[in-house]
């Protein structure tokens, strides 16, 4: 992979979400959890597809980092470390499995179902983190204007931006639970190199084995 040079000038992000993680099934924001080998591979499984591109930005949390920083390494690209896109903080609920006994499960529920009015204890409420989300968002956009840029974040993080774009109702608790970015998936937006140009959406939420003959559905 080389440094691309877009001669026409045209934004592009690819926005990868982390690949699978090491420990039980929970609501991961702030906790720190490691790429599981699994993940390695459907992150390196996704990458090995793209384009050339000019440089690549990153969540600080290692199971974005971790493979970011290696990516860049490998193929001598910049990467930027922006905690503005890490996922949203889940506070007192943030690393708990999820699990219907726990104490904490008609709270997470209600949360689910309805997460503009049932913030997280000592967590980000959703307005906050949108907010954070399409700050960094529209900085980001400024900073690599008319470059190919590899976004290395979270599925949270994907869909605010998404919400933003597609002008969607991000505190209906559907845009959430409706909406499949699975681990290691790959979604597109394009901005073109015009006055008053808006972002399109090339596609959401790709897998990374998309397209593969040699899956076992077994």
């Amino acid at each position: 992979m080389t440094q691309n040079v877009n001669h026409s000038n045209t934004t592009q992000f690819d926005l990868i979400r982390h690949g699978h993680i090491e420990g039980p099934a929970a609501l991961y924001g702030r906790t720190d959890v490691a790429l599981s080998p699994e993940g390695w591979r459907q992150m390196y499984r996704q990458t090995n597809r793209l384009e050339t591109f000019d440089n690549i930005v990153s969540s600080p949390l290692r199971r974005c980092e971790a493979f970011a920083k290696k990516l860049a390494a490998d193929h001598e690209l910049t990467l930027q470390v922006e905690a503005g896109i890490q996922e949203c903080d889940f506070g007192e609920w943030d690393g708990i499995e999820f699990d219907d006994h726990s104490q904490h499960w008609p709270l997470m529920t209600s949360f689910w179902h309805d997460p503009d009015h049932n913030s997280p204890p000592q967590g980000e409420s959703l307005e906050t983190f949108h907010d954070r989300v399409i700050s960094t968002w529209h900085s980001l956009c400024k900073q690599h204007l008319g470059q190919h840029s590899l976004l290395v974040c979270h599925g949270g993080v994907i869909r605010q931006i998404l919400a933003h774009i597609l002008s969607t109702d991000w505190r209906s608790g559907d845009w959430y639970s409706q909406l499949q970015i699975g681990y290691a998936s790959l979604t597109r937006i394009i901005i073109p190199a015009h006055p008053e140009a808006k972002p399109s959406v090339a596609f959401i939420g790709l897998p990374a084995d998309f397209g593969r003959n040699d899956i076992d559905f077994e």
